[in-house]
């Protein structure tokens, strides 16, 4: 079950994008490009809250915290990235992303496989376009012509991969090879999407460039916020611990921010100078 969860994120992720498509394309933007670049968006935050935070919210527990609202409410099994984190949760992380390298490749075989399919269908098994069953012009361009190139998802895809990995990077330095093997495959599935499936696309400005750029500026600032706190844990890096009053308790992590000198000040520095630049 626990390494089903990384395919269980990746399934909800492509309904996320099929649904969020689907409801702004019904609220309707005042241009294609403005329609494209909601989508982008709407597409980016669900599927990085689904893949990056959610897993990392039910199993946090903040209850050492008592400044933050809902400490109460949010009572997961580790107070901090203790050790067993990383072998529980980190892991399905990691896990989820070597998925995602695949998945480009499977959505190109799906791409040639299933119109291969269709023309062997239309042309009863013949493998030429003139004997077709299709009755009309429209029809039979359709069937050999190929489907539009759908560009908006794939850009929220590419942010998402490079959010994650910037938030977990620091603690999970695997995620940096995973992502750039990540992006590799998706830059070969997509000249050879464009190149052999889909139709020619559309013209369009560079609204869709500027709005990933505008979202991808972010997440250098969650590198390093996030990994000063993961830099920061005492329990690796001080070898700190508490007692527990029972076994199955979760050991307190006694994290706070730390104003002083000690290891993780440098990243601190840079993460403060960053909000002031």
């Amino acid at each position: 079950m626990g390494q089903a969860v990384s395919f269980i994120i990746i399934g909800v992720n492509l309904c996320l994008k099929k649904v969020i498509i689907g409801l702004i394309q019904w609220v309707a933007e005042d241009t294609w490009s403005q329609q494209l670049a909601s989508i982008t968006n709407g597409v980016f935050y669900a599927q990085f809250f689904n893949t990056g935070i959610l897993l990392l919210l039910v199993n946090a527990n903040i209850s050492e915290h008592t400044m933050i609202p809902g400490h109460r409410i949010v009572r997961g099994p580790f107070h901090d990235y203790m050790p067993q984190w990383y072998v529980e949760v980190g892991f399905k992380m990691i896990y989820t992303q070597m998925i995602a390298c695949v998945v480009p490749w499977i959505t190109v075989f799906m791409a040639f496989f299933v119109p291969f399919v269709k023309k062997l269908l239309d042309t009863k098994c013949s493998l030429r376009p003139f004997p077709t069953k299709k009755t009309g012009t429209a029809a039979f361009t359709s069937l050999y012509s190929g489907p539009d190139y759908i560009i908006h998802f794939k850009y929220s895809g590419v942010v998402n991969v490079v959010y994650v990995t910037m938030m977990y990077g620091v603690g999970m330095p695997i995620l940096f090879p995973i992502a750039a093997v990540n992006l590799f495959t998706q830059w070969i599935c997509e000249r050879i999407t464009l190149a052999h499936i889909v139709v020619l696309p559309p013209a369009l400005d560079q609204k869709l460039t500027v709005n990933a750029i505008s979202l991808l500026k972010w997440a250098p600032m969650l590198l390093l916020f996030n990994g000063y706190w993961m830099i920061s844990n005492k329990q690796i890096f001080n070898n700190t611990w508490e007692f527990k009053d029972n076994a199955f308790d979760s050991m307190k992590s006694e994290h706070f921010v730390f104003w002083g000198v000690n290891w993780s000040s440098p990243l601190l520095l840079i993460s403060l100078a960053s909000v002031v630049l």
